[in-house]
This record gives structure tokens, sequence and C-alpha cells, in this order.
């Protein structure tokens, strides 16, 4: 029997009893009484040695939670300074990516300018290979032009030399005048 058992048989015993007539008052059978308690006594210690052992567990689960909560913080403190290793690696990547991309926008800029740089000079030779060859071309042409012009007097003159070979000449005598 346990001591809840016992406790209860002790209340119906007191319930049950007779009362003293004329008081509040009970005459209980005390041979029952004692062995009640006899019994709670047995029970009691055999109750409170459970409640012992109950606190005992408590207090090592308790233990063993709290070394399992150590572990767990020991891990969640290394998964912290995991991920902040693993962000400031992201942060420093993330630093060579915007320094790499600064540095090929610098690329494209310089690259851009010494194109700009290349095509203006190409221009510029172009004007000077164009007034060039416009001047060797108009030199040549007014060369061709003079030797023309110095071909064509001289055909005209001999044109003008064989015409005159072709006219009479004039004569020396004089023609009658009729007066």
């Amino acid at each position: 029997m346990d001591y809840k058992e016992i406790l209860e048989l002790m209340e119906e015993l007191l319930d049950n009893s007779s009362a003293v007539p004329f008081s509040s008052k009970k005459l209980i059978d005390c041979e029952q009484m004692r062995d009640y308690i006899d019994n709670l006594s047995l029970s009691m210690p055999a109750e409170i040695k459970k409640a012992q052992e109950t606190e005992a567990n408590r207090d090592k689960i308790i233990a063993d939670a709290n070394i399992e909560a150590d572990k767990i913080r020991a891990q969640a403190d290394e998964a912290v300074e995991a991920a902040k290793n693993k962000v400031k690696e992201l942060v420093s990547e993330t630093e060579i990516i915007r320094q790499a991309k600064q540095d090929a926008l610098e690329l494209i800029r310089q690259a851009q300018a010494e194109a700009e740089e290349i095509v203006n000079r190409a221009n510029e030779k172009d004007s000077q290979i164009r007034a060039a060859l416009t001047e060797n071309v108009t030199k040549t042409l007014n060369d061709a032009k003079a030797v023309l012009q110095k071909n064509l007097d001289d055909v005209n003159a001999t044109i003008t030399a064989v015409e005159s070979l072709n006219k009479p000449a004039p004569s020396t005598e004089e023609e009658p005048t009729e007066e």
C-alpha cells in the first residue's frame, strides 16, 4: 500500500468513527489507527526514497541538459564564427569583384581614349594624304595642261605655217590702174 491509500483509510476511519455525545469529539479504534500509522511509517521511507531518487534524477537530467546546452552553445558559437568568417570571405570577394569591375572600367576608359586618339591620328593622316594627293593631282594636271597648251600652240603654229605655204605669194608687179 502506498501512503495515499493509507491516508484515505485513515480519513475513512475518522469519518466512520462514532461521535461522543454532546461534544465534537469522536471515538476511534486506536488499534486500527496505530496499524495505519505503522503502515504509513513503513511506506513513507520508500516514498521519500522515490522522491529523493526523482530529485536526483531531476538533478542529473538538469546537469545532462546543461552539458548538452553547453555543447549546443559551443556548436552555435562555432557556427556563428564560421558564418562570420564566410561573411568576411564574401565581403572580401565582393571587394575583389568591385575592384575588378573598377579596374575593368578604367581599362575600358583607357582603351576608348587610345582608340579615339588612334582615330584622330588616322583622320589627320587621311587629311594630310588627301591634301598631298590633291596637290599632286592638281600639279600633274597643271603640268599636263601646260604640256597640252604648248602642244596646242605648236599645232596652231604648224597649222598657220602650213596654211601660209599654200597661199599665193603677193605679186611684185603692179597692175595697171584705171584712170
